[in-house]
């Protein structure tokens, strides 16, 4: 940890621990059925890890592997393994910045956003800014592609993709050509106003990078999944950010909103070396029970949250997942792309499941993903924006439930249930930042807990309500990872 975070860490501890109060987030509704994980405290290790949505996946070794992420000026991302059969965790790298020679910057590496993805041995992913105030993000040198070799322990910096461009946060791997596809975003107001957000590929074996085009002009666009198809087509949909302070008072919190894309599907073919648009052509949502969404803003927002492919096909097809953070569309879907796009033939809903967000995941033949006990708060809270929220106003005993569905059992088959996530020590879960899961119904999942000791609290960077100025909080929730073993019986 950095010098310059000590002298705040410590004061704020001592303020924490003076100003304590009873939560009561061990208190359970006794008819409320409750799935048990093991939790292991990330900010023991490190008290900058504040969370957000970060990279996780299990690889071919049996091993789960995720970073931690953070807002903090002075710490970047870190990278771990969790070993599911000794129950062991493993630090890999506590600062990603360092890894990456980048001790002297003024801007951190401070999250992994990307997916972690695995060919031959090697896991890989990019990182992205630690932070958006106005300092840091003119600072940032630029997201770096980086592999891991499981092997070994050896990492590989391909270096910084496009200078002074994060990523955020799509990234996947065509396993025939070599072929890393990553897209990358300006934040910074003068890049988002002259250029745009870009897709590019990175040779994983020359280490060779190459634009392949601009995707959103004068945007900073992010795409949240690639599909990439047994033709190596790489496939994906955009969220379209601006992330400009209010234009009339500076002073104002920083707000970024999205704007809509209007259920375009984008396609890269490396055969043509060309992005293709099929523009508005993602069905638009309904409800759970059937219901046609009609709030304007929701109808337009209609872009994969998730996607995956579709186990047996080869790569032919994939699943996903449709909404705007979290809300609007409640299906699971089939894309197949050799059927007619245009038409909608290409698309098959399969099941009807809830809002879902980036916490789903696939495991074997089953879809798991965390909801609010409640839809409609589903619907209306998103884990995205609940997570700031001071819990002494919100509550301490949220209802977020491990929930999952069967691909192969119909369009009419109901979704499991699995229970409110609590932990070994008796602790609600605040949000569920990510998710993966295996063949062998174990999940894992990177989160927020509510904490009673200052040991396991987050030291949170509060960017939002005093942008631009270094100010930090422990708050009343820390970092976690947590893994479960889910019986089907």
């Amino acid at each position: 940890m950095k010098e310059t975070m000590k002298n705040i860490i410590k004061p704020l501890a001592l303020f924490l621990i003076l100003n304590s109060v009873v939560i009561s987030c061990n208190a359970q509704n006794k008819s409320e059925k409750i799935c048990n994980v093991y939790s292991v405290s990330m900010n023991k290790i490190c008290k900058e890890w504040d969370g957000q949505w970060q990279g996780i996946t299990v690889a071919s070794d049996g091993n789960c592997y995720f970073g931690t992420s953070t807002h903090s000026s002075a710490h970047g991302a870190g990278f771990h393994r969790y070993d599911p059969e000794t129950k062991t965790h493993t630090l890999l790298a506590e600062d990603m910045t360092l890894v990456l020679g980048e001790e002297n910057s003024q801007s951190q590496q401070g999250k992994i956003h990307s997916p972690i993805v695995e060919h031959d041995g090697w896991l890989y992913f990019t990182t992205h800014l630690s932070n958006y105030w106005p300092k840091g993000i003119e600072d940032y040198t630029g997201a770096h592609a980086v592999g891991y070799e499981m092997k070994t322990g050896k990492f590989r910096d391909f270096g910084i993709i496009r200078p002074r461009y994060s990523t955020y946060s799509a990234i996947n791997i065509d396993p025939v050509r070599k072929k890393l596809y990553v897209f990358v975003v300006p934040f910074l107001d003068k890049l988002v106003e002259a250029d745009g957000s870009h897709l590019y590929s990175v040779d994983i074996e020359t280490g060779e990078m190459k634009d392949l085009g601009l995707v959103a002009a004068k945007r900073s666009a992010a795409s949240k999944t690639f599909f990439i198809d047994h033709e190596g087509n790489c496939w994906f949909t955009l969220w379209k950010r601006n992330q400009h302070l209010n234009d009339n008072d500076n002073s104002e919190p920083y707000q970024p909103f999205y704007e809509n894309d209007n259920g375009n599907l984008y396609c890269y073919r490396p055969s043509l070396d060309k992005i293709e648009i099929y523009y508005d052509v993602l069905p638009y949502g309904e409800l759970i029970d059937g219901t046609p969404i009609t709030e304007e803003s929701y109808r337009r927002e209609r872009a994969w949250t998730w996607s995956d492919a579709l186990p047996g096909s080869g790569n032919s097809k994939c699943l996903f997942t449709m909404g705007a953070w979290g809300g609007g569309d409640e299906r699971l879907w089939i894309f197949d792309p050799s059927k007619d796009i245009k038409s909608g033939e290409a698309f098959q809903p399969i099941a009807s499941i809830g809002s879902t967000f980036l916490h789903t995941a696939l495991g074997g033949d089953r879809v798991y993903f965390v909801q609010y006990a409640d839809l409609q708060d589903e619907r209306t809270k998103g884990a995205e924006f609940e997570r700031e929220r001071d819990p002494d106003v919100v509550g301490y005993n949220e209802s977020l439930h491990l929930r999952s569905v069967s691909i192969t059992g119909g369009p009419n088959q109901k979704v499991t249930d699995h229970g409110k996530i609590v932990d070994h020590e008796g602790r609600a879960c605040r949000f569920i930042n990510s998710l993966a899961a295996d063949n062998k119904g174990r999940v894992y999942m990177n989160g927020s807990f509510y904490v009673n000791s200052p040991k396991e609290a987050s030291l949170q960077i509060l960017f939002q309500s005093h942008p631009g100025e270094n100010i930090y909080k422990l708050v009343k929730r820390g970092e976690f990872f947590a893994a479960t073993e889910l019986n089907y019986e």
